[in-house]
């Protein structure tokens, strides 16, 4: 593997994969440009990559920068498969969407230009969106107005003892189960589809609702431990592609599908999205996951990032201490974290290309 797969800024890492997807050939391109500049001031788009047969009924699509500033890891994985140019089975295509959120890619931010997490967003705005009780009777703590020194040293300790008091899944549908009325708070939904929802769905209807079986990896960092990276997806007992994906992959993280909306700890994802909007194919949605540092280090550099746009000055010397802990938060430099991200990569694109090549794989995939 080759560590020069990292790029360091959004318009270096997107210019490189398209240039290497050129160089080699056998590649498509649809640069799809979004509304607002990027930091640098250029224009930003949602791109996607097309190799194989236009007409193949099998697709693996692979997803970076739904979180933006997650992207950086997922570009690297994005470029290091077109550099492998490995084969495909027969009748399958690739699909690679690069930087899904590419506002936040640019401005260092997980978030998207509204303050939206794509992966939260993903609800029916037509109906009553998601209520969180949890999340909003500690707004305050997570969203602070006001940021002094020493005050991240508090709200940690503050967080640290409810972790001790609360239960797990209480904690976590409190402070990253999304919530839908505090639009300048963390994790928050939106009040509508955001411009990536609206392209991505677009995208998946003009490219993905006629084939036969789809294989997604939405590609993301920030939770787990270090260097590891964790499969996970939503599947009962039963679901065909739940015992199918073990097979390939080994062991993965496969939550149940929640029962009801009271049932749901983290709503409105991508993933899920995309299993109800192609009704007619068999989809397999999953994430690949790499930690990176310890969660409640990625928690006080959200919370940091998030005063700061909302009431910091980002061009200060202080806004870029804490956009620099954003970055590590999910994109650690260390040379080690860098090869095992690759590494892993490498290993399930391959377990996930020679899956779909499998004669009888619609059959197992029929319920």
């Amino acid at each position: 593997m080759t560590m020069t797969c990292y790029s360091e800024d959004y318009r270096t890492a997107r210019t490189r994969l398209l240039s290497a997807a050129q160089a080699l050939g056998g590649w498509t391109h649809e640069a799809i440009a979004h509304p607002l500049a990027g930091a640098d001031g250029g224009p930003l788009y949602m791109d996607v990559l097309w190799r194989g047969p236009q007409d193949a009924t099998r697709v693996l699509t692979i997803s970076s920068g739904t979180h933006g500033v997650e992207g950086f890891c997922g570009s690297a994985l994005q470029l290091q498969l077109v550099e492998d140019a490995p084969a495909l089975p027969p009748d399958m295509a690739l699909m690679l969407v690069h930087a899904v959120n590419p506002y936040g890619f640019s401005h260092l931010r997980r978030v998207n230009e509204d303050n939206v997490d794509l992966n939260r967003n993903f609800v029916d705005f037509t109906a009553d969106t998601p209520e969180n009780d949890a999340y909003a009777a500690i707004d305050a703590l997570l969203n602070p107005a006001e940021l002094p020194d020493g005050a991240m040293a508090a709200i940690t300790a503050e967080l640290d003892r409810m972790r001790a008091t609360t239960d797990y899944l209480s904690m976590l549908k409190a402070v990253s189960g999304g919530q839908y009325a505090f639009p300048r708070g963390v994790q928050y939904g939106g009040s509508a589809p955001a411009w990536s929802r609206r392209t991505v769905e677009a995208l998946w209807a003009r490219r993905l609702a006629d084939r036969r079986v789809v294989v997604q990896i939405d590609l993301h960092s920030g939770l787990g431990a270090s260097g590891v990276g964790m499969l996970m997806m939503a599947a009962d007992e039963g679901e065909p592609h739940k015992a199918l994906t073990a097979e390939w992959f080994g062991p993965m993280l496969v939550t149940p599908r929640p029962r009801s909306r009271a049932d749901t700890i983290l709503g409105g994802y991508m993933n899920q999205a995309m299993e109800t909007q192609l009704a007619g194919v068999r989809v397999a949605p999953m994430t690949l996951e790499y930690g990176t540092e310890p969660s409640e280090v990625v928690l006080a550099a959200m919370i940091e990032d998030n005063w700061l746009v909302h009431h910091g000055d980002p061009a200060g010397e202080r806004g870029r201490r804490i956009k620099a802990r954003l970055l590590r938060a999910f994109y650690p430099a260390d040379p080690s974290w860098r090869a095992a991200v690759l590494a892993r990569g490498r290993e399930v694109f391959a377990q996930a290309l020679s899956g779909l090549g499998a004669p009888d794989l619609e059959e197992r995939l029929t319920p």
